[in-house]
């Protein structure tokens, strides 16, 4: 059984993490009532397209976390892919609104993240659109001449 302590240190980081996501503006979150141990699992309950476990201790265990993340997202019905795993610096201050946190997810899912926020590339026209082109301009300076 864990301390009292020790399990208001997990809470306050899963408070902490459901604040942020409201403060950056993706809707309302809330700590997962029975820490993803019900129903519903992870940790956070929101509308993003992970599933959030939330980590706030001593000792770090990376590797049992994310194999933790990955089997609450497969038995709560998500995408087995989009789970983040939030750590809490076991170094740093943990005052809710300065704690420095971190998080992991699966590589190719960051990839795509970074994929989705790349700035569109623009294509330079080639010869076939640049006729395509000059063929409507003609076009609409013969229908604006009749008009």
């Amino acid at each position: 059984m864990k301390h009292k302590s020790r399990i208001e240190k997990g809470k306050r980081a899963e408070k902490e993490c459901a604040r942020r996501i409201e403060l950056a503006g993706l809707g309302r979150a809330r700590r997962e009532v029975g820490s993803g141990s019900g129903k519903n699992k992870g940790d956070i309950f929101a509308n993003i397209p992970f599933l959030l476990e939330v980590k706030n201790q001593k000792s770090i265990r990376f590797i049992d976390w994310v194999e933790q993340a990955k089997e609450q997202a497969r038995i709560g019905n998500y995408n087995t892919d989009k789970w983040g795993l939030v750590i809490v610096n076991p170094r740093g201050v943990q005052y809710e609104d300065r704690m420095e946190m971190f998080i992991t997810i699966e590589f190719d899912q960051f990839l795509k993240l970074l994929k989705k926020n790349k700035e569109p590339t623009i294509k330079e026209p080639d010869k076939e659109m640049k006729y395509k082109l000059y063929q409507l301009k003609t076009l609409c300076n013969w229908i604006e001449k009749r008009l």
